[in-house]
């Protein structure tokens, strides 16, 4: 997004987000796709794109050191559990298979105790039912390095047809990658999400009717190759 538009309304979504929300950091490869899916999930307030799990200092995307592509969740804890987030994210890549790079690390972070109890209980679990070594690494959270704004909501920055519907809605990228609305499109204009959570929340996300007339054939052509 190289331009944001003095802001003028804020998405009905937006305006009922909650004030206590818990965070999740975790590592599934490329960064743009697990931020549409864990996006369009109901519970997630905002989701932002970066770099962690390294000691390099100051990373950028061509620049990274050790660090690994990273999303970083915050989430409602009275509608969407860190258990979800967890079973979502071994469902979500083969924790057996190698990884042939450093920036596409498979890798869950802790940010204490109690999510450190519910993902090694959950890896245990796995274990036993998984042939070879699990390669997911566990990490204990220091840091988290935004990155570039180009990346943040990227399946959304590039469907212009749709990103245009946000006119005068935003008035600094910062808001744009705080928005449940942004995230929420992010996911749907993927087919994430499920039917029913979309045809609630289609009208909150503050979209112009056109655009969000296009973003709901743009969903359901994902749901029905996903049905074929």
């Amino acid at each position: 997004m190289t331009e944001l538009n003095t802001k003028l309304s804020t998405p009905p979504i937006d305006l009922s987000v909650p004030q206590n929300t818990e965070t999740a950091t975790l590592c599934l490869g490329c960064f743009w796709g697990p931020d549409s899916e864990f996006g369009a999930t109901k519970g997630v307030v905002r989701t932002r794109v970066g770099y962690a799990g390294g000691s390099y200092p100051d990373p950028t995307y061509h620049n990274l050191g050790d660090h690994i592509e990273t999303i970083q969740i915050e989430y409602d804890p009275l509608v969407l559990g860190f258990e979800n987030i967890v079973d979502i994210f071994w469902k979500s890549h083969n924790p057996s298979e190698p990884y042939w790079e450093r920036q596409y690390t498979k890798a869950i972070f802790y940010h204490d105790e109690k999510q450190k109890k519910i993902i090694f209980g959950t890896m245990n679990n796995l274990a036993n039912k998984t042939e070879g070594e699990i390669t997911t690494e566990v990490i204990r959270y220091e840091r988290f390095y935004l990155a570039e704004n180009y990346h943040q909501k990227y399946h959304l920055q590039t469907a212009l047809e749709i990103l245009k519907g946000y006119k005068n809605v935003f008035n600094s990228m910062q808001e744009f990658i705080d928005s449940t609305s942004a995230a929420r499109a992010n996911g749907y204009i993927r087919g994430y999400g499920k039917v029913e959570d979309f045809e609630a929340e289609i009208d909150k996300l503050g979209l112009s009717e056109e655009a969000a007339l296009k973003l709901n054939d743009v969903f359901y052509k994902y749901k029905k190759k996903a049905v074929y």
